[in-house]
């Protein structure tokens, strides 16, 4: 078994990198059997991130009404749709393009989206209700990865009082 997480975004878009930073916080944090990715990719550029891995979950953002509330997308309500091009390729898309090449490509897939404002400034710096949300999706990850079986081990004492993994 393998997962990985995806964050996703523009670092050059302020509150576009609320994936870059849940998926910075998150690494180190999950078990042996997880890799941690960041990217500003997208489309068709996301198979090269997911090939290979059973499980995976994505963070993003999402137009909102109430910037730095955090959702989780019901990846089912994405159903593929035919696109005019492969710049129009969205992450079911994808996915279903590489199952039907024949790629191993996660069959357990969770997406949680940070609500952010339309209106984004190139070189603004993250605002603040979206630093705040940054802690809630790293404990949601945390959740579902342990919830899959990818908890980081924990440390037992020993009879001395050391610990060991």
């Amino acid at each position: 078994m393998a997962l990985v997480v995806l964050g996703l975004g523009n670092d050059l878009l302020g509150d576009d990198t609320a994936g870059l930073l849940a998926a910075e916080q998150l690494d180190g944090r999950l078990g042996p059997q997880t890799t941690v990715r960041r990217t500003a990719q997208s489309g068709l550029y996301l198979i090269e991130h997911l090939q290979g891995f059973d499980d995976a979950i994505v963070i993003d953002t999402i137009l909102g009404d109430r910037p730095g509330h955090v959702r989780e997308l019901d990846a089912s309500a994405f159903a593929p749709i035919r696109v005019p091009s492969a710049h129009d390729t969205r992450l079911p898309e994808a996915l279903a393009l590489a199952r039907r090449a024949g790629l191993r490509v996660p069959s357990r897939l969770r997406i949680f989206a940070v609500e952010i404002s339309p209106s984004q400034r190139i070189g603004a710096p993250p605002s603040p209700e979206i630093i705040a949300a940054i802690p809630e999706v790293v404990a949601r990850v945390t959740e579902v990865a342990a919830g899959w079986g990818y908890a980081m081990p924990s440390s037992r004492p020993t009879r001395a009082g050391a610990t060991h993994a």
